[in-house]
């Protein structure tokens, strides 16, 4: 971080901030109290004498006293979350004050680990987000939610089948090999399985806690940044009851670019004549025998005999108008026309014979069958939620129901979602409270192999059907290797079923004025269920007899907290908390898979496969178990509320680490400096509010699998010579005694104001972590008994920048108001040092890179006919060892030369950029006027890369959509195309694109019922929305969503083809908001 830029900026907001004002006799005493418009205190407001320097605040119990320079002074009173107010004294000596809460006010109170604070007392670099604002636009899980709307924070799609969650990073990557997920809280209770089980109607608001000074109190857990989650809770007062309905209709966003039948028949010509044979004989016969313009006797061999079948060529056969067809004779003539003057110097200058006539082609007469839109349909999602809150002064208590079904836009896939929730608070005696917050949710999942996917890889020449209705398992019958998942509906499945309970129980004694003991017990259970089944007749099996399997995991973890805190005021300068932590936490899982071949029936599906005397049974089945113990303790100062300093360490014992090495310290400390608070900031017109905070801190990171250093052993079979195996038992890697934490030092330097009347709220960090010990598996030659073992070796950095900025653009007295939400992030990851090398090839692991990069030959575009001229590209590489004139001519793809010695080895390849993005950024806006209100957001992801996958008809197979190269056609994006291979040599060339998009993840527009209305109707609120999700994507690199593509990257050659994993949609949600 550059040090001299930071204090230049710094000086200058200071000198922005300070000013100094005039100081006028005291003679009028006005006391009071600030409350907010629930009545309760509020702690540390500034009350201060409109045009003076004279300013005092409001103590724990909201109360101030202040002395003035007359009765008829105007007092100013200001709270962080909250609306400036203005009171004139008029010789009133006792006020009572309450302050509305502005847009933010859910922010104002956030969790920080063991606890709740004020925003504008918290000193390390945490943000949140309220429940009502991340459900803004519709989502399956909280995951999904999260996605451009916290800085620092990049939400990435893991697939967008039905049920799927999403991939979160806060703040980059820290390890090479074990976990960078963060750590997920609910209700104080750590999360210990996926949180997208979770229904994210049950939520309150979410707290992310991203520096180390933040979140070291949860020691090795919190490396990766930590999402603290709140559930609602019951209110005091009246019943009230909350429902939300929804319906939306889903549509595929990008259609895969699959060739038609006459693009496809073009792209197989052009294979065909690449390699010079395209002739009714597909022999090479030297360019008189070379055919460049669609000709009748080549294609009836091409598409009716080599290649398709009859039915192939009846797609193709009416787009020439045949004087003799003769299959018996082979004789194929064709109308003739003559041909163009452009055409003959063509043909001249490809080598050819200069013909004055080719047969007549009408490419509109081809037949073409769609089969994406034949097998994609309309998904449908409905979801109804309701909430039930009751309160008293001793009982409060919410009971939460939902149901959440999706139909996904592919057949065969959905999910289906059952959701009950209950939280409850008993204030049994004025110093003793007891409470529990219990959440079951029960799913199934259906996500079996993507038809959709397979049926855009089929030939647009065939059908998925005869003509009597039978489904076609080849339908190309000239090639088995073309298999068509049209019958997989039904046949093929992949069923998931998850029971999930999570919840805690708590009580709570007030001990002493301040002191408070509480203990808390947590549990999260997780059953889930995973079947599949292939059928038979289907392109999971083909022919053979139905198979299926079953994998059953339960998993259940349990944590146990014993918290003493402790919060004081003396003489009302000095505001001290203590909070001391026990904490001990336990997980175990246990796993059984039984699979079974050639199944007697296929209606038993997974169940019963014992019963199976005709086939083969097999069954695997593992245990493991892990604890964790800690003791945490917290210190937080404040000195007039204006100097703030929170110091903490916590010590970890872990069991999944070798003895000795199991336990670590992890301290942090963090200051800041309230502004606001200062004398020399009272009454100046601009800022309302100001806070300078620096934190550092330690976490750790133990995210392996248990066991594994005390070198585990796995069932090995081992040969005697007498032809029959014996099973015994093999080390999986060593034993590793010196094993250790992954460690991570982060430094963070924000800055929080508000001005304009809080209509400006500003949020900036800067940080920089380093993390040490990084945890790696290093590969070793499998010479040793074993191909890798687990050390600490290398160091990977983070630095960056985060901004939050909410802004109120306009306020007026009609109704009119508009808000806008701005989210920045930028990261730099790098890999600082791996194990003494600067590369580690295996892994694509190099000094100065991010932990994800993608390696391989730069293109630089494709060779042209300019290029074999004297002097031109081509002439370098002739006569160089390894030199393939089939390989270094016009049309095939021109890879950088790195190292300059003419020759193209995997010496040439090189780092070509990274999957992590430059920076990301949302806006969100929202404009409402009177019982309207619109809102919009768009996401922005600069920067990255990505793989497409390539393209490789060779006539015989479907392909990717190419702008591919021919003579009249010099493109510089993919090579030309050949029938030899569907993965030419240095494929991977053309295949990277650049990942920058802008999307459009939300329009809204909702009405809110007039209160008239209301009253009649006896409701407190009803509102109706429509939804545009994800309508709009903006992205001009490729035809793919590059969200829907994962990175893939290795340095050995492979033939693995990249694309999709699943397949983006846009909804439209139609719903409404009831409350009683």
């Amino acid at each position: 971080m550059n040090q001299k830029f930071l204090r230049k900026n710094f000086a200058i907001i200071l000198l922005f901030l300070i000013s100094s004002f005039s100081i006028k006799a005291q003679n009028f005493s006005v006391s009071g109290k600030v409350t907010d418009d629930a009545g309760k205190a509020l702690d540390g407001a500034t009350v201060s004498e409109k045009g003076t320097k004279n300013s005092t605040s409001t103590n724990r119990e909201g109360v101030f006293q202040i002395n003035l320079s007359s009765g008829k002074a105007t007092l100013v009173i200001s709270y962080v979350g909250f609306e400036l107010k203005e009171i004139s004294v008029n010789s009133q000596s006792q006020l009572s004050v309450l302050l509305k809460a502005t847009s933010e006010s859910l922010t104002d109170v956030v969790v920080v680990g063991y606890g709740t604070r004020k925003k504008a007392d918290v000193t390390g670099a945490v943000a949140s987000i309220s429940g009502d604002k991340l459900r803004s636009v519709p989502s399956t899980n909280l995951t999904s939610a999260l996605q451009g709307r916290v800085p620092g924070v990049e939400v990435a799609a893991s697939s967008f089948r039905p049920g799927a969650g999403s991939r979160i990073r806060i703040r980059g990557n820290r390890s090479l090999t074990a976990s960078n997920e963060p750590l997920y809280v609910v209700n104080g209770v750590p999360v210990n399985y996926t949180i997208d089980d979770m229904n994210p109607a049950d939520i309150e608001s979410v707290d992310i806690l991203k520096d180390a000074s933040s979140t070291a109190i949860y020691g090795s857990r919190g490396a990766n940044g930590v999402v603290q989650i709140t559930t609602k809770k019951g209110k005091a007062g009246k019943v009230t009851v909350q429902y939300e309905g929804s319906t939306s209709y889903d549509n595929i966003l990008k259609h895969l670019p699959v060739y038609n039948s006459v693009q496809l028949a073009d792209a197989w010509r052009q294979a065909l004549y690449n390699d010079t044979i395209y002739n009714f004989a597909q022999t090479k016969q030297g360019n008189a025998g070379n055919n460049y313009f669609p000709n009748a006797a080549a294609d009836a061999k091409l598409f009716g005999g080599s290649i398709g079948n009859a039915s192939v060529w009846n797609s193709i056969k009416d787009a020439y108008q045949f004087t003799t067809f003769d299959r018996t004779t082979n004789t194929y003539i064709a109308v003739k026309r003559a041909t163009t003057p452009e055409e003959r110097t063509l043909l001249a200058n490809l080598g050819l014979p200069v013909l004055t006539e080719v047969d007549a082609y009408d490419p509109s007469k081809i037949k073409s069958f769609d089969w994406q839109n034949a097998f994609i349909r309309q998904g449908t999602t409905t979801s109804h939620n309701i909430n039930i809150s009751i309160g008293s002064d001793k009982v409060r208590s919410s009971f939460g129901g939902a149901y959440f079904k999706q139909k996904g836009i592919e057949y065969g896939q959905d999910y289906v979602r059952y959701s009950v929730s209950n939280n409850t608070e008993y204030k049994a005696a004025k110093f003793f409270t007891l409470g529990s917050s219990i959440s079951y949710n029960n799913s199934i999942q259906n996500s079996p192999a993507s038809i959709y996917g397979n049926v855009s890889g089929q030939l647009p020449f065939t059908e998925p059907y005869d003509s009597t209705g039978k489904f076609k398992l080849y339908p190309n019958t000239a090639d088995l290797q073309i298999i068509s998942a049209a019958n997989n509906d039904g046949r093929v499945l992949n069923e998931t079923k998850v029971n999930r309970v999570f919840g805690n129980i708590y009580a709570e004694i007030n001990l002493y004025k301040g002191l408070k003991y509480k203990t808390v017990f947590g549990i999260d259970y997780r059953n889930a269920s995973n079947g599949t089944f292939n059928g038979t007749n289907t392109s999971a099996n083909q022919s053979t007899q139905a198979s299926a399997g079953i994998n059953q995991v339960n998993s259940m973890s349990w944590t146990y907290d014993n918290i003493l805190t402790y919060d004081t005021k003396i003489k009302q300068d000095h505001a001290i908390n203590v909070t001391l932590l026990q904490e001990v936490q336990a997980s175990k899982t246990n796993q059984l898979s039984v699979s079974a071949s050639n199944l007697i029936f296929e209606q038993q599906k997974w169940y019963s496969l014992q019963q199976n005397s005709a086939g083969v049974t097999t069954s695997t089945g593992s245990y493991s178990a892990q604890q964790l113990l800690s003791y945490m303790g917290r210190i937080e100062y404040g000195f007039k509320n204006k100097y703030l300093l929170t110091v903490s360490n916590r010590y970890d014992v872990a069991s999944v680490l070798a003895e000795g090495k199991q336990g670590e310290y992890y301290p942090s400390a963090s200051v800041a400096w309230r502004l606001d608070n200062e004398q020399f900031f009272q009454n100046q017109k601009i800022f309302n509010a100001a806070k300078i905070r620096f934190g550092v801190g330690n976490v750790g990171n133990s995210a392996i699998d248990p066991y594994q250093t005390n070198g585990p052993l796995t069932p090995t079979l081992y040969n005697w010579g007498n032809g029959n195996a014996a099973i015994g038992q093999g080390p999986t890697t060593f034993k590793v005694p010196q094993l250790t934490w992954e460690k991570t030092t982060t430094k963070n330097l924000g800055i929080e104001f508000s001005l304009l009347h809080n209509r400006i709220n500003a949020s900036i960090d800067f940080y920089k972590s380093s993390t040490k010990d990084v945890l790696q598996r290093m590969t070793i030659p499998a010479t040793n008994g074993v191909t890798f073992m687990l050390v600490n070796l290398g160091e990977v950095s983070n630095k960056g920048i985060d901004v939050a900025l909410n802004t109120v653009n306009l306020n007026t007295k009609s109704g009119i108001r508009w808000t806008t939400d701005f989210v920045f992030s930028k990261n730099k990851e790098a890999i600082v040092s791996i194990d003494g090398r600067s590369t580690n090839l295996v892994n694509l692991w190099f000094v100065g890179q991010p932990i994800q990069v993608y390696y391989s030959y730069r293109s630089n575009g494709n060779f042209q006919y300019s290029d074999t001229l004297p002097g031109g590209a081509l002439a370098r590489f002739r006569g160089k060892s390894g030199y393939d004139k089939n390989l270094f001519r016009p049309g095939r793809v021109n890879v950088v030369d790195i190292n300059g010695d003419s020759v193209i080895t995997a010496d040439d390849k090189q780092i070509l950029g990274s999957h992590n993005a430059k920076w990301t950024a949302s806006i969100t806006n929202s404009v409402s006027y009177k019982n309207f209100e619109l809102n919009f957001n768009i996401y922005f992801r600069i920067g990255g890369m990505y793989r497409i996958p390539r393209s490789g008809p060779v006539a015989r197979y479907q392909g990717s959509l190419a702008d591919y190269w021919t003579p009249t056609n010099p493109s510089n994006e993919h090579q030309q195309l050949t029938k030899q291979s569907d993965v030419p040599t240095f494929w991977e060339a053309s295949g990277y694109r650049n990942g920058t998009y802008a999307r459009v993840r939300n329009i809204s527009l909702t009405y809110k019922l007039p209160q008239v209305i209301l009253t009649k109707l006896k409701a407190t609120s009803l509102a109706f929305y429509v939804n545009a999700v994800n309508p709009f994507l903006f992205h001009n690199k490729s035809p793919y969503d590059p969200e829907t593509i994962q990175y893939t990257e290795q340095f050995a050659a492979t033939t693995g083809n990249p694309g999709p994993n699943s397949y983006s949609f846009r909804s439209v949600v139609v719903g409404v908001k009831l409350g009683l």
